[in-house]
């Protein structure tokens, strides 16, 4: 698993480590459960693009990494592609069958940048977007902390942040802003892996200097909501959208056409008026 936090600070007594890592485990058997027998990976990882006016090509491309039961071909069943069409979204689109085996073996960051945004940036695309939706969210973050200088913007739908055990230390903290990165999960691991995307949504959020946009999306009312809440309130409520609903397609579609109508993906145009809103 490819990592990349430095800071080594203290966060709580061994006792309290050890019981957050305890916590992990069983969270991450339960985001597993019916899921211990990953699909093998593939090289290069399958992809389906839509592009927004074949043969021309646009200036900005739109990647979909999907959640821990998706498989290829999801975002345009559940209606990701349609909605954004009709939102009239002038970006292409393509959607990355980036399942768990990536993850499990630490591919999933090599094969997003030799496979997708490393060919999409030698073409000409200027604009790169991630839309992570669960454990695709996870890997937008640890795709974001390799390589920053490639994206313009990460959407994170219903990210997947470790349990909220996981978080006490920030909220001891008061905030994630105020927050010290601590490492306290050993290397090359899932464990480390979400406790180092704490680590880069801290720097983001804390930063003055301009990095790629972060847009949230949520339900008040899924498990995982305690935890976001804190990535939320060190974000500018404009990029924030909490809808009501579970952990499903259902709340990311109604997440995803609130987005479309904030008009994230679109370069400065002066006075261009708002976006038709999609009629589904």
């Amino acid at each position: 698993m490819q990592t990349g936090e430095g800071d080594r600070i203290g966060s709580g007594s061994p006792r309290k480590r050890a019981a957050r890592s305890a916590c992990l485990a069983l969270a991450l058997t339960a985001l597993l459960a019916g899921c211990f027998h990953p699909r093998p990976t593939v090289v290069p990882v399958p992809s389906i693009r839509y592009t927004f006016r074949p043969p021309s090509r646009s200036r900005t491309l739109v990647v979909f990494l999907p959640g821990m039961k998706s498989h290829g071909g999801d975002f345009e069943r559940e209606g990701f592609v349609y909605t954004a069409r009709e939102g009239g979204l002038e970006a292409d689109l393509v959607e990355v069958d980036l399942h768990w085996g990536y993850y499990q073996d630490g591919s999933f960051v090599e094969r997003l940048w030799e496979d997708v945004v490393r060919p999409a940036r030698v073409s000409g695309y200027r604009r790169i977007w991630l839309v992570g939706i669960s454990l695709g969210g996870s890997g937008a973050l640890g795709f974001l902390r390799e390589h920053p200088e490639t994206l313009a913007g990460v959407v994170l739908l219903s990210p997947y942040l470790g349990p909220k055990e996981l978080a006490e230390p920030i909220r001891d903290a008061g905030g994630l802003r105020r927050w010290k990165p601590a490492v306290t999960q050993p290397p090359k691991t899932f464990e480390r892996f979400v406790e180092d995307n704490w680590g880069t949504l801290h720097r983001l959020t804390a930063s003055k200097q301009a990095g790629p946009v972060l847009y949230l999306g949520y339900s008040n009312s899924e498990p995982m909501a305690p935890t976001l809440h804190l990535l939320a309130e060190a974000l500018p409520p404009a990029r924030v959208l909490r809808v009501t609903g579970g952990h499903r397609w259902t709340t990311w579609k109604r997440l995803w056409l609130e987005i479309l109508q904030r008009q994230p993906f679109e370069e400065a145009r002066g006075k261009a008026g708002p976006r038709r809103k999609p009629s589904r």
